[in-house]
């Protein structure tokens, strides 16, 4: 008979496998919080799962929420250029860029419209685009830095003259705005008012040719055009017409005369179409551009202050002096020297401009330029054609298109024509903003990287 097992009246202990953790290693049993069973195991393990996506959603928000802090506060909030100690921020520039971007696309869709409408032809469009203005259109909306360029130099001149009007105490009424904005538009409340009380014929307007020195050209605001056809004036090669625009003579078809409409229909049709393109152009900015009323608001409220300052700085000419000049150019100095000692030899001035001049528009006729007002002129070619004695054969003068030999036969100041005052004044005012720049260009910083802010 097999010996009783012997006991001791006391709880048997747990075998080794009840006493084991079912977790392990023991990194992750004090993780867990030491589960007993393989259920609290399981149960603590989805805990700990949940905790850790909730976390990571949490970080994840965080993330995004501060990147959004960053690209729609932080950095739009940032200069992108300082004027005098007044910043252009980076929401204004880009703001700015999408404006101009939209406003230049409607300028292209409207001419190319307007020139179909005259029966131009595709390869005769893009003949057109090819110049001024137009292929700087498309390289502005075709390649943003160099809108970007653009518009930033035109928001720091806006600055320097924010800055200058209030010096000079300048601001705007309502009505200079509402000016602008009939001018952008080319409507004339007073022209329209008169349709059916003035019998004066409607005056055609003509092309002045331009004397072979050009005026610098400006960063003028562009006014969105009106085209209509005009018959090309024989110009001289290296003369240019004072038009805005010089469209190719094309034929067109002779049309039916058509009644007349009342005086009443006329204004009431001219008031409509002064409406309808207020209407597209605010649209259509809304839409391309995604901005509001304020930024069209504050485009026509910067062109009416813009002018405001010019109309000070310029003040009101009415007339202006004219010179009947004649000159020779050539590439260096040596040359005008030669030049000059073979006058003061006693050669002919005008068998000399015909084998020398570099310019062969007044090279042809001798030299001569004839009747120009002077501000038409480079500015050092200005100077010398209104100080020099008349008839006296000037010292070589350097301008862009390189050394001039003067000599000015008659001079005197004449009446300006309404178009004529406002270009030369135009001109004026872009000469002052130039030197208002340059005297401000110490006080003027933009920062390195602002073609990253630039909308694509």
């Amino acid at each position: 008979m097999a010996k009783r097992e012997q006991t001791t009246g006391r709880p048997r202990r747990r075998t080794r496998s009840e006493d084991t953790s079912v977790v392990s290693p023991a990194w992750l049993d004090r993780l867990l919080g030491h589960p007993r069973t393989r259920h609290e195991r399981d149960e603590a393990i989805n805990t700990l799962v949940i905790r850790g996506i909730i976390g990571i959603v949490i970080v994840v928000a965080l993330m995004i929420g501060i990147a959004l802090f960053i690209n729609q506060v932080v950095i739009p909030s940032q200069p992108v250029a300082t004027v005098n100690g007044e910043a252009i921020t980076v929401r204004e520039f880009r703001d700015r860029v999408r404006f101009e971007r939209a406003r230049m696309t409607q300028q292209i869709n409207g001419t190319v419209s307007q020139l179909q409408a005259f029966g131009f032809t595709d390869e005769q469009i893009n003949q057109q685009f090819s110049q001024e203005p137009y292929s700087t259109w498309l390289n502005e909306v075709n390649f943003p830095d160099q809108l970007g360029q653009r518009v930033i130099d035109d928001m720091i001149e806006d600055k320097l003259i924010e800055q200058a009007a209030a010096e000079r105490n300048i601001t705007v009424s309502e009505e200079q705005v509402d000016q602008r904005v009939n001018d952008f538009f080319g409507y004339d409340p007073t022209e329209v008012a008169l349709i059916g009380t003035d019998p004066t014929a409607t005056i055609t307007p003509t092309i002045t040719a331009t004397p072979f020195v050009s005026p610098t050209p400006t960063s003028i605001p562009t006014e969105t055009p009106t085209i209509t056809p005009t018959v090309e004036a024989t110009l001289a090669e290296g003369e240019t017409p004072i038009a805005t625009m010089t469209l190719t003579s094309t034929p067109f078809p002779t049309l039916e005369p058509t009644a007349t409409a009342l005086p009443e229909e006329q204004r009431a049709t001219q008031e409509a179409l002064f409406d309808d393109n207020q209407t597209a152009f605010t649209s259509y900015i809304r839409q391309q551009a995604n901005l509001g009323a304020d930024a069209i608001d504050a485009f026509f409220e910067r062109l009416a202050l813009r002018n405001a300052l010019e109309e000070d700085v310029v003040g009101d000419q009415t007339t202006t002096t004219y010179v009947n000049s004649r000159h020779i150019l050539v590439e260096t100095e040596e040359q005008a020297q030669e030049i000059i000692a073979a006058l003061q030899a006693g050669e002919s001035f005008s068998e000399l401009a015909r084998a020398a001049s570099q310019d062969t528009g007044s090279a042809a006729r001798g030299g001569e330029l004839g009747w120009a007002a002077a501000e038409n002129y480079f500015p050092e070619f200005r100077d010398a054609v209104l100080t020099l004695p008349i008839g006296e054969i000037s010292e070589p003068v350097q301008t862009e298109a390189g050394w001039h030999i003067i000599q000015v036969r008659d001079r005197e100041d004449r009446e300006m024509e309404e178009t004529e005052r406002e270009q030369i004044s135009a001109q004026q005012f872009a000469a002052w903003l130039e030197d208002l720049r340059a005297e401000n260009d110490a006080e003027i910083s933009i920062v390195s990287n602002w073609p990253d802010y630039v909308p694509r």
